[in-house]
């Protein structure tokens, strides 16, 4: 026992190989899903491109960046022309999205007066989107949001301008493409338009604010070198008046004059001596002279020695005079050259600066802008909603929906969908698969069966009492328990059915509601309704069998209900009583079919299959979880009961076929009344 338990969970948690073929019969069998997923997919999308959605128009302007152009006067810094690498043409795609330039653009059309861009122009429906939304924002924060004021409103304004251009580049060229995209096609080509109008006369307004700040800033520095250069030659003239300081020439005659007195100081200085030197020869009578001679000759030694000394220091007085002379003009020369180097290099800037101020003056009427508009944004032409496309993927989404669908319910089945699987996971072989009854209430089974003899659960029935019928070589098995794991699963209408046809084999049949805690022959039966006698007062000795049994002849067979609740169950069917009712029950009966309680929740099946030659275990079709299946199995099991069948119960023969593998579902249907 513990070796078939084992068994049977490791059937359970063995992973099948994928069937491609059942996949696509799942899907072929789907197709009402998927073709209802598409339906409604194509008529939201429709709905959506044909009523809803606000048609769009886009306007295309090109403009061309004149690579060659730049400013009339070549001035550098000053309105310099834009660059062509590939950096500065992105950032000029930046500037023409800016917020900046949207402003003005807002501004030049009065954008703010348009409800395609000022959406506060337009109510707010209260179960709209937006209207739930601010609800609920005002909701959360406690307090209602301010009415915007002009430049919220403005803000707004902008940033849905923005969205609304689209500014890019042509690939490998010096072109941008400026599209508006709106609501109507001449507003689309007037934005795109406007744009580029707005943008050249940017650029022309950069440049005369750079050309207006180059002037200011020329001025203040050629007045400052103005007053620098009069300084400068202010002080060269002063040096000149005050000092006296005169060129090269000046100098080079003082140098000369300067000589020529050294040289008559040396001569006279010569003469000097050599008339001191006659003079001393005189005195010392080394000479011989003439007495007569002597005096005569001595004054005028004497009168030369005195001239040429006066001379002698009236040139060394003039000589000092042009030595001091010539070293002023030296010092003064030196620093009048200083000053007129820096008075030139002064004038130089000045006379440079003025220059460009001139030029940058006359720039201020002559600025073009660096780009031109190649060609104007023409009337806008339809760009959305592309009705034929979104048809299309809605299509396309909603056929995936609905495979996803078919599949995903697929997968999330909860029990057993076919007879092989059921078999696989249990180890049990599976005698029967019975078709959902089409009726509207259980009281209408009989009529059903008995009115439909050729329907699909009529076909179902007998191939599940054939196949008792046929079992253990020909030994049918006289006593037939009817269970189930757990409530709802059909047992009872099996086991009416069952009684039904063995009974129109001309056998006796008996049917017994052998659950006693919740039995549910009262909603088949008429009398079944009335508080009475029943299984549980026959067991009980408190009633006779003969007087508690019923003869239903639209079933054809005796019914013995569970009568008024009484005893324990479980102690009823533990008891000797009952093993002594059955025993009676085979002496007069062909065929006793016990319709008993759910095996997991009480113990009472069990009791009962002790009793029975062959146990029918009813499944529901796709609901009953495999692990409920598989334990109430392993419950039977455990007593040893014999000869489990299962049956596959409730099946949908539409659904059924989605899998393929079924031959009432698939192969039977021109031999079933529907």
């Amino acid at each position: 026992m513990a070796t078939l338990i084992a068994d049977t969970s490791l059937k359970i948690q063995r992973i099948e190989p994928l069937d491609i073929m059942g996949l696509l019969w799942v899907v072929w069998h789907g197709k009402l899903i998927i073709g209802a997923s598409i339906a409604l997919a194509l008529f939201a999308a429709g709905y959506y491109a044909f009523a809803m959605a606000q048609p769009k128009f886009a306007a295309t302007a090109t403009l061309e960046i004149d690579a060659a152009s730049g400013p009339v006067f070549d001035i550098e810094q000053v309105a310099a022309g834009i660059a062509t690498d590939q950096t500065s043409i992105n950032t000029q795609v930046a500037i023409l999205q800016s917020k900046h330039l949207m402003t003005q653009v807002v501004n030049t059309l009065d954008l703010t007066r348009d409800a395609e861009f000022n959406r506060y122009l337009v109510p707010v429906a209260p179960l709209s989107v937006i209207g739930l939304r601010t609800r609920l924002r005002d909701l959360l924060s406690g307090q209602i949001a301010a009415v915007p004021d002009k430049a919220a409103v403005l803000e707004k304004t902008v940033e849905n301008l923005t969205v609304a251009i689209r500014a890019g580049t042509s690939r490998d060229t010096y072109i941008f493409n400026i599209t508006a995209t709106t609501g109507t096609p001449d507003k689309s080509a007037l934005i795109a338009n406007t744009l580029a109008q707005v943008y050249l006369a940017d650029q022309v307004a950069g440049k005369h604010a750079a050309t207006e700040t180059a002037v200011t800033w020329l001025s203040e520095r050629v007045y400052a070198l103005q007053l620098q250069l009069e300084s400068k030659e202010t002080a060269v003239n002063n040096l000149i008046a005050t000092a006296r300081v005169h060129d090269d020439v000046v100098l080079d005659a003082l140098s000369r004059q300067a000589v020529e007195t050294q040289e008559r100081l040396n001569a006279t200085q010569d003469d000097l001596q050599a008339a001191q030197a006659q003079l001393r020869r005189l005195d010392s009578q080394t000479e011989v002279v003439a007495a007569t001679d002597r005096p005569q000759r001595r004054d005028r030694l004497t009168a030369e020695v005195q001239r040429y000394g006066n001379q002698v220091a009236a040139l060394r007085v003039f000589q000092t005079s042009l030595n001091t002379q010539l070293a002023d003009q030296s010092a003064g020369l030196v620093q009048l050259q200083q000053l007129r180097r820096e008075s030139d290099a002064t004038r130089v800037i000045y006379e440079t600066f003025l220059a460009r101020l001139q030029q940058t003056s006359i720039q201020r009427g002559l600025q073009n802008p660096d780009s031109r508009v190649l060609a104007a944004a023409s009337v806008g032409k339809y760009v959305a909603p592309r009705k034929m496309l979104i048809l299309a993927i809605a299509g396309l989404l909603g056929g995936l929906a609905g495979v996803a669908l078919v599949l995903t319910r697929q997968a999330l089945r909860r029990g057993f969908s076919d007879a092989t699987t059921l078999t696989d996971a249990t180890g049990h072989r599976v005698i029967a698969q019975i078709p959902r009854i089409a009726r509207h209430g259980r009281g209408q089974l009989l009529g059903y069966l008995r009115a439909k003899p050729t329907s699909a659960t009529a076909e179902g029935m007998r191939n599940l009492r054939t196949s008792l019928l046929l079992a253990d070589q020909g030994r049918p098995p006289q006593i037939i328990l009817s269970t189930s794991s757990v409530p709802g699963e059909g047992k009872t209408t099996q086991s009416i059915a069952l009684a039904l046809n063995l009974a129109g084999l001309g056998k006796s049949v008996i049917l017994i509601e052998a659950d006693l805690r919740q039995g549910a022959f009262r909603h088949y039966f008429d009398f079944a309704q009335n508080d009475g006698q029943g299984l549980n007062s026959v067991i009980g000795g408190r009633a006779p069998l003969a007087q508690a049994v019923v003869h239903d002849a639209g079933l054809g067979a005796d019914v013995l209900c569970a009568g008024t609740a009484g005893d324990n169950p479980a102690d009823l069917f533990s008891g000797a009583a009952f093993a002594a009712l059955l025993a009676q029950l085979r002496q007069s009966y062909d065929f006793i079919v016990l319709d008993a309680p759910p095996v997991l929740p009480v113990p009472d099946a069990r009791l009962l299959a002790q009793y029975a030659d062959a146990v029918l275990y009813t499944v529901q079709w796709e609901k009953t979880p495999a692990d409920l299946v598989c334990a109430g199995l392993r419950e039977l099991d455990s007593i040893n009961a014999a000869r489990i069948g299962l049956v596959l119960s409730q099946i949908d023969g539409i659904r059924m076929r989605q899998y393929g593998r079924t031959y009432f579902a698939n192969y039977g249907q021109a031999y079933y009344q529907n």
